[in-house]
């Protein structure tokens, strides 16, 4: 939804009608009316230039891109399962993330850091579009733009010379535009050996910060300064050409394809143990190919 003095704007014409209930305190003798409106619905082309201007950034890109394409197919997906995605990324998170704390945190003398909370909320990312690429190179590439207002409860606990402090990250908001290469891409599944990730541009990353149930970033100058900071660390690892190698397979192998079809056929066993206590044994032949 999108407020404009004097009127209502909606991005979608489907509005839900919320109860609402007003109290006020009127004085003897005063005449007082009401008027309650419906909201005005207007399609984008019957809007004015300064209007359309203001509505820019939250249009996706497929609207505004024609090389942008839509894929709604991909947000419901991860609306539908996102409860599970959730679970699933912040186990793996917590598996990667605990022996690189385990091994760190002796050289600051700190006693442990454990996550006492550790959810990613109720909220999907969005994908406003995807552009792909088409090469003459056996791969495929994607740039999808990707934004996500979430609302996470992260609770670490850090314990130094006896003292615990508790620190949370709430509110966070993401907002980035990967490249993802699937290459080479191979005749085995899942059909491609690598992943490579780059950021196109410097990501928006905005997120609330609490210290024992104090709001850190409420501190003046802390705010954009960690903000920078965090843009310049990622942009430093993972800005375009730097990249972000996942392998998958092993592309000399699976690059590998078969050259025929070897036939073998067992024409008699003799002196065969039974190891079976009850009914028939049950002989298997092992085959090495070298």
């Amino acid at each position: 939804m999108i407020w404009y003095p004097n009127r209502i704007m909606f991005e979608e014409a489907s509005i839900s009608r919320l109860p609402i209930t007003l109290s006020f305190v009127i004085p003897p003798g005063s005449a007082v009316s009401f008027l309650f409106m419906d909201p005005v619905i207007r399609p984008l082309v019957e809007q004015d230039s300064q209007s359309l201007l203001q509505l820019l950034p939250e249009i996706p890109l497929w609207v505004k891109n024609p090389d942008y394409d839509r894929i709604d197919w991909l947000n419901k997906f991860l609306e539908v399962m996102w409860p599970y995605l959730d679970k699933a990324i912040c186990k793996t998170a917590k598996n990667i993330a605990t022996p690189i704390i385990a091994e760190q945190i002796p050289k600051y003398k700190i006693e442990s850091v454990e996550f006492e909370t550790l959810t990613l909320g109720s909220l999907p990312p969005t994908f406003q579009g995807m552009k792909v690429y088409l090469t003459e190179e056996k791969e495929l590439i994607m740039e999808p733009s990707l934004k996500w207002a979430g609302n996470p409860n992260v609770t670490i606990a850090v314990k130094a010379f006896g003292l615990k402090a508790t620190v949370q990250v709430v509110d966070l908001q993401v907002f980035a535009q990967p490249r993802i290469t699937l290459k080479p891409l191979v005749p085995s599944f899942p059909c491609f050996a690598k992943i490579l990730v780059s950021l196109m541009e410097k990501p928006h990353v905005d997120f609330g910060l609490k210290l024992a149930g104090a709001d850190l970033m409420s501190i003046p100058g802390l705010y954009r300064f960690v903000q920078e900071l965090i843009k310049d660390q990622v942009a430093n690892m993972y800005l375009w050409p730097k990249t972000l190698e996942v392998q998958i397979l092993d592309p000399t192998k699976a690059m590998k394809k078969p050259v025929g079809i070897l036939h073998v056929k067992v024409l008699r066993a003799l002196k065969l143990r039974k190891k079976d206590l009850l009914g028939a044994s049950d002989p298997y032949v092992k085959l090495k190919a070298h």
